[in-house]
């Protein structure tokens, strides 16, 4: 029940499905993940030692609310491991052959789910993109910061679902611009993509 509280709450956190500044009420939360309110309370501490809950200054947790400062710092960390992954890749031909095909399909189901207009699908095939290529990394210790890491998708609102169209069009068309790259291997491209594509703009956004 721990563990299933806490993978439940975190992959809703890391995709920003939570708004910021909502306290997380323990009935609530406990009746919406079928767990104990003790293995709910032991969820929220990990989360909080992770840095992706925050106590209140009486009683319960909440969901911080992220600075322009908070923004940067994710994008930079974000930055220096998933290049280090990258560099990773790239140095075997065969590894870069098997993580760009594992990318592609992943570009597909993005696609799929965004034309379905499915968008907690799209944003979960949006953080596997990027989850993937750690994996593909085969270094235990750089996935583990990674993954562990309070590293949520930074999101903004989108007024106009043509407009949510417009950015997941761009954002899949740069998916598969990094995947093409480390499909030939080429390191330096594949990171300056990545680097584009993470400083662009926000993630890919929430749909109003």
């Amino acid at each position: 029940m721990r563990d299933l509280a806490y993978q439940g709450l975190r992959r809703l956190l890391v995709l920003q499905r939570i708004p910021e500044g909502q306290r997380l009420r323990e009935p609530q939360w406990a009746e919406e993940l079928g767990v104990n309110r003790t293995a709910l309370r032991e969820a929220f501490a990990r989360l909080e030692a992770e840095g992706l809950i925050e106590k209140g200054e009486r009683t319960g947790y909440f969901v911080p609310k992220l600075t322009g400062h908070d923004v940067d710092e994710i994008k930079f960390a974000r930055v220096v491991l998933e290049c280090a992954a990258i560099d990773l890749i790239c140095a075997d031909m065969k590894r870069a052959s098997r993580a760009a095909k594992a990318l592609f399909a992943i570009c597909d189901e993005f696609e799929k789910f965004s034309k379905s207009k499915y968008s907690m699908g799209t944003s979960e095939a949006d953080r596997r993109f990027h989850e993937t290529l750690m994996d593909f990394a085969e270094n235990r210790r750089l996935a583990l910061l990674y993954h562990r890491a309070p590293l949520p998708l930074v999101r903004v609102q989108i007024a106009t679902e043509d407009l949510w169209f417009e950015q997941c069009r761009l954002t899949a068309a740069e998916h598969r611009g990094i995947a093409e790259a480390i499909a030939d291997a080429d390191r330096s491209r594949a990171q300056q993509l990545l680097r584009d594509h993470l400083h662009a703009r926000h993630d890919l956004p929430i749909p109003a």
